[in-house]
């Protein structure tokens, strides 16, 4: 097994190691060539699972903060950020719904209807996240509300931890609360940029119904029936009859009922963050420290015995966090962009070339930022591609979604590898997932969303 893992180890630094001696063009920054061999080194780590997460962290930072690829303030940033407090705040939120028993009496209520078989437990799942959200504009904060009452669930159709059909159940989740939820305009972050980038930048003006009806029929609805299908295929399980309760069922604990009512208050203020502003992780902080507080908490300081794995994670995600910043820092990502357009040559009279072309830009360069780094490079080149490919403004930036809606890699996206390590998977199963769906959307989904938008009239 050590034999087979120093293989990978052994190729990513070389690779690595490579780019270091690589040409330098005049314009780029000195450390643009060092933050690209850590990124590759750091990326590629991760997507072949070869060590341990925590180690993995741990190399990030240590290289980052030793040969100072950014200031300290970048590479330390994500620790600042509201996503890595708000994953902080839904561990706390998700061990006290199991110790209060709250997740699994509403993962009860669910078993009922969904849990007589597997693909329809996971078509549950799906379609539960993605009704969520319409709700709450947080991809994040819907796979803190989900998981626990998910993984309530496999418990109670007999998915132990560690079985293929536990993985589906949480890869549902996670997938499903941020992969479906970029056709629906306020429901991630990236989508909002998109179109607050379009207005700023071109005049533009996105509205929730026309971004609707571009992406959701096929990125949305049809991606959905995939994710089903592929995650039926690769972990495919069978759960245990459920057995009907024909008894009252216990009444919730004190403890229960106070944590309902923390997570509901928690939900709405998250629902009317367009009201107040207040960023969604700060929230997740003061729920968190309600559950703790002596009189009105739920939980103890022994609760968390034998359950650091989640707080161990959450330098995984850190981690995710500050490469996009250090990478956006450095000037790396603008660097990448402009290499890739010299390769392309978009021409009129050829609209299924720009479209995918553009698309595939936008994939590739998500391989090495983050998608909100995507976006905000990549949109300036919008009108200069729709000016030379003579097709409207609006589609071009519309392609741009393409792209951060086909994530390969769980590492693009600091909300999937939240919820892998809220759910217990490994990296190696997210990745698994990821290329497929992302492979089948490149083969299938696109194609069948440019005849869409040809259909609508995108394409003048």
């Amino acid at each position: 097994m050590a034999f087979k893992r120093s293989i990978p180890i052994t190729l990513i630094i070389l690779a690595s190691v490579g780019i270091l001696f690589l040409p330098l063009p005049g314009s780029a920054n000195v450390q643009t060539l060092p933050v690209l061999a850590l990124t590759v080194f750091i990326i590629g780590l991760m997507a072949t699972d070869s060590l341990p997460e925590y180690q993995v962290s741990a190399l990030y930072f240590g290289l980052a903060l030793v040969f100072q690829v950014a200031p300290f303030d970048v590479v330390l940033s994500s620790f600042l950020s509201s996503a890595f407090w708000l994953i902080a705040g839904g561990v706390v939120l998700g061990i006290a719904a199991i110790k209060t028993g709250l997740g699994r009496r509403i993962a009860e209520v669910f078993v009922h209807h969904l849990g007589h078989s597997f693909s329809r437990l996971i078509a549950g799942i799906v379609f539960g996240a993605v009704i969520l959200a319409f709700l709450i504009p947080a991809a994040i904060a819907r796979m803190i509300i989900l998981m626990p009452i998910v993984l309530a669930m496999a418990d109670r159709v007999g998915l132990v931890p560690g079985s293929k059909g536990r993985t589906a159940m949480a890869l549902a989740v996670g997938i499903a609360s941020f992969y479906i939820p970029m056709t629906i305009l306020p429901s991630n972050f990236p989508n909002v940029l998109l179109a607050g980038l379009a207005e700023s930048v071109y005049g533009l003006h996105v509205t929730y119904g026309e971004y609707l009806l571009m992406h959701f029929p096929v990125a949305g609805v049809l991606k959905a029936f995939v994710l089903i299908g592929v995650l039926c295929w690769l972990f495919n399980d069978r759960v245990t009859e459920v057995e009907t309760d024909r008894a009252a069922p216990d009444p919730l604990s004190p403890e229960a009922k106070r944590l309902a009512a923390i997570i509901v208050i928690t939900v709405a203020v998250w629902a009317t963050d367009f009201i107040h502003g207040i960023a969604p992780g700060w929230v997740a902080v003061v729920a968190a420290v309600a559950c703790l507080l002596p009189g009105i908490g739920v939980m103890r300081t022994e609760d968390f015995k034998g359950r650091s794995n989640g707080f161990i994670a959450l330098f995984n995600v850190a981690t995710v966090i500050s490469l996009g910043a250090v990478i956006g820092q450095s000037g790396a990502g603008d660097l990448i962009a402009q290499q890739l357009f010299k390769a392309t040559d978009f021409r009129p009279g050829e609209p299924a070339y720009a479209f995918g072309m553009f698309s595939a830009i936008n994939m590739l360069f998500g391989l090495f930022a983050t998608l909100p780094g995507m976006i905000a490079v990549l949109t300036p080149f919008a009108g200069t591609v729709a000016e030379s490919a003579q097709l409207p403004l609006m589609t071009v930036l519309m392609v741009i979604a393409n792209g951060y809606c086909t994530v390969f890699f769980p590492y693009q996206a600091p909300p999937i590898v939240a919820s892998l390590r809220l759910g217990g998977v490994s990296m190696a199963d997210g990745t698994k997932l990821t290329v497929t769906l992302s492979l089948i959307t490149v083969l299938v989904l696109l194609p069948l969303t440019f005849l869409w938008w040809q259909l609508l009239g995108y394409f003048g």
